[in-house]
């Protein structure tokens, strides 16, 4: 078990039917882990209307990269391609921030990117992979690196 709660930044789109269902399971799966994970999801914290003002522009920028810079590990979920959350996944990187990608559904066979797969620690394709692989976590006090190793593009 970890020592204390580690702090999550969860970068997902939510701008679509799906893409909302998606997220809600994926915040559903920290919240069920509340015991050692905190989870900072931009959607609960800072939530910025196209005709937001520069300002209020500003604020959200700067939240979600103070969530990005104090977490311990980011979840980024590239099932639906948004560019924001690949974005957040760069600059994550850039902060040396770990990184656990999922993208549910990734067809077999199917290539996954050559430039996130080297920056992640993990790549869970499915909901019950990404579960299995946190009680590892949990279990074993650390976040495990375990390479992607299949086709890359």
């Amino acid at each position: 078990m970890f020592d204390r709660k580690q702090h999550v930044y969860l970068a997902s789109g939510w701008f679509s039917p799906d893409q909302d269902k998606q997220l809600t399971k994926l915040e559903a799966v920290f919240d069920s882990r509340e015991d050692w994970i905190e989870l900072a999801s931009p959607r609960r914290i800072f939530v910025c209307p196209p005709d937001a003002s520069l300002e209020v522009q500003d604020n959200v920028f700067k939240g979600n990269m103070k969530h990005i810079r104090e977490c311990d590990f980011t979840l980024v979920n590239t099932t639906y391609r948004d560019i924001g959350t690949i974005w957040e996944a760069g600059a994550a990187f850039a902060l040396d921030r770990k990184i656990v990608y999922f993208c549910e559904n990734l067809p077999p066979g199917a290539k996954f990117n050559l430039m996130l797969s080297r920056s992640g620690i993990k790549v869970c394709t499915t909901f019950d992979q990404l579960e299995d692989y946190l009680n590892r976590c949990r279990d074993a006090g650390k976040m495990l690196y375990e390479p992607y190793d299949k086709e890359i593009e």
